[in-house]
């Protein structure tokens, strides 16, 4: 019974892996078609030299500094892919969580788009290290979002929250904007806490959720504060 469990939410967490890594061939692709739009249009400007005047010159501007924004998005992304690499053939090592939760936070983006809400990070300047396993974190935290943002209304906002809490580090979710009447589903709050309840207990943390005004409602993981054995 307990390997069943093992199994099942193993899977789930390679399921996770491959919605994440599918992702960015699509952000990828996205951020060079804007690439070599721009670029083109500043080819045909430029093939216009002696015709160049002020608002020319305020074009080059606009196409040069969107080519810099393009350019900045895709390097972070393949910064975040790769230290998301990284920690794939690792269990338990010590890890930044407000990094983790950040990468999270850009892989959700699509969806937070797709679901017209916004998705907003808040990370406290000192958040301590912890010796965890980074792929459970990610599979909780992803969960923890997708579950506020596909019960969110039309122009809702989910916040996500890392900080310290005594001994803990304090993982937060907020759902602003959700229907009153909504209630836990499979696809919900009940996800949490069934699908995330063993990785929860592997990581000897805890996952509270609760309601804290109309139409807002938050999930909290905690996890324990540990650091490497000494004998490593």
């Amino acid at each position: 019974m307990i390997h069943d469990r093992e199994e099942i939410l193993r899977e789930k967490q390679m399921a996770f892996i491959g919605k994440t890594l599918m992702s960015f061939p699509h952000n990828i692709r996205k951020r060079l078609a804007a690439i070599s739009e721009s670029a083109g249009s500043l080819s045909g400007l430029l093939g216009q030299a002696d015709q160049w005047n002020d608002e020319d010159q305020q074009e080059f501007t606009k196409i040069l500094s969107t080519i810099e924004n393009q350019v900045n998005i895709l390097s972070r992304k393949g910064i975040y892919l790769d230290r998301f690499a990284q920690r794939m053939d690792k269990t338990f090592i010590t890890l930044d969580p407000g990094e983790i939760v950040e990468e999270v936070v850009s892989f959700s983006s699509r969806f937070a788009r797709m679901r017209q809400a916004s998705l907003e990070l808040e990370t406290a300047e000192r958040v301590p290290g912890l010796y965890s396993d980074p792929l459970r974190i990610y599979f909780l935290v992803s969960i923890m979002i997708d579950d506020m943002l596909e019960r969110l209304e039309k122009g809702g906002k989910v916040k996500v929250r890392v900080d310290r809490a005594d001994n803990e580090v304090l993982i937060e979710v907020q759902g602003h904007g959700l229907p009153d009447t909504t209630a836990p589903s499979a696809e919900g709050i009940g996800r949490c806490q069934s699908e995330g309840r063993q990785a929860v207990d592997d990581l000897g943390g805890r996952l509270e959720t609760s309601a804290i005004g109309p139409g807002i409602k938050k999930t909290s993981l905690f996890l324990p504060i540990k650091h490497a054995p000494e004998d490593l």
